[in-house]
């Protein structure tokens, strides 16, 4: 009997090895649903089945009348989060009905399995999905060009935003996939690739807490490539890391409310320019958002997902 029963659990296990994605106990359909709305998707890289969602506007973006291509921005999920939790957090779609652009929400890993909350591997970090050197740059390229065989994308308008673990993973792309990116957004998050070097310039927007509890304010970057201007001194790490990258000379701060300070850097190599945005007090959350601890005080002085946005519109890639 007893052999018995380890028989039938080997064969279960063997029979949910050959039909599960690798990253869960059960994989992801692709809805085939790419009408205005939100809509699951699912695609394949290397071994593992990986998710993403995709709202689209009830409205074509228009240029004298006629219909354009879509930008596209990609938002990144924290620690254990999901695509879902990002989306209600930012509450990016009512932006992007507004603005007409995409947005795409993808879905993290827990590593081999999904044993471990879901994580990005953002370089030396982080989770499951470092340890078992999930490739999560892969799956970013591989979402960018399936949503493009599926509506039309303008490929010198595609961003990628990120919060907590998935800014980790937004800074990662910044320095990875430079020839497709045209822009940037960290929220709450730090520089973990040590070998951030973008081939091309990467505009980035930056935001964070100066009381964050879960990723530190002052939390260490990589050693610097050259020399930060004396005005990013008082700034995270790798805000400055960046600012070093791109011979950021100058830079202007700025008072923005009560507790959040604006610093910002134009006069950057290649036409790079950074802006930061300093909260005084602030927590760790996505500023403005409808989720606690974004839509309280201080965090609820400025709207992150408003000033994302702004920030990409002005930037098209070279």
């Amino acid at each position: 009997m007893a052999w018995r029963f380890g028989s039938r659990a080997a064969t279960l296990a063997m029979l949910c090895l050959a039909a599960c994605s690798l990253d869960g106990i059960t994989s992801t359909a692709e809805s085939f649903n790419w009408k205005a709305g939100t809509a699951s998707h699912a695609l394949t890289v290397g071994p593992r089945t990986r998710s993403y969602l995709v709202h689209v506007p009830p409205k074509r973006p228009t240029s004298g009348g006629v219909a354009t291509s879509w930008p596209l921005v990609i938002v990144l999920h924290g620690s254990s989060g999901n695509g879902k939790s990002v989306e209600d957090m930012s509450a990016m779609d009512a932006l992007a009905d507004s603005a007409l652009f995409l947005v795409a929400y993808p879905d993290g890993t827990g590593g081999d399995f999904g044993l471990f909350p879901t994580d990005w591997n953002a370089g030396s970090c982080c989770g499951g999905a470092n340890r078992d050197n999930v490739d999560d740059l892969a799956f970013v390229s591989e979402l960018i060009r399936q949503t493009a065989t599926h509506v039309s994308v303008n490929s010198k308008k595609i961003y990628v935003a990120g919060f907590s673990a998935g800014a980790r993973m937004a800074y990662h792309v910044g320095c990875q996939l430079s020839a497709t990116v045209a822009a940037v957004a960290v929220v709450s998050g730090s520089l973990v690739d040590g070998g951030c070097t973008p081939a091309l310039p990467m505009p980035l927007i930056a935001m964070h807490g100066t009381d964050d509890p879960e990723v530190a304010y002052d939390e260490d970057a990589p050693p610097l490539h050259g020399v930060a201007p004396a005005t990013a001194s008082a700034l995270p790490p790798s805000v400055r890391y960046w600012t070093a990258l791109y011979t950021c000379t100058g830079g202007t701060r700025t008072p923005t409310t009560q507790h959040v300070t604006q610093t910002r850097f134009t006069k950057c190599t290649t036409g790079t320019d950074i802006d930061f945005y300093s909260i005084d007090g602030g927590t760790h959350g996505w500023p403005g958002g409808p989720v606690d601890p974004g839509s309280a005080p201080p965090m609820s002085e400025i709207r992150a997902s408003f000033l994302i946005w702004q920030f990409f519109a002005r930037h098209t890639h070279k």
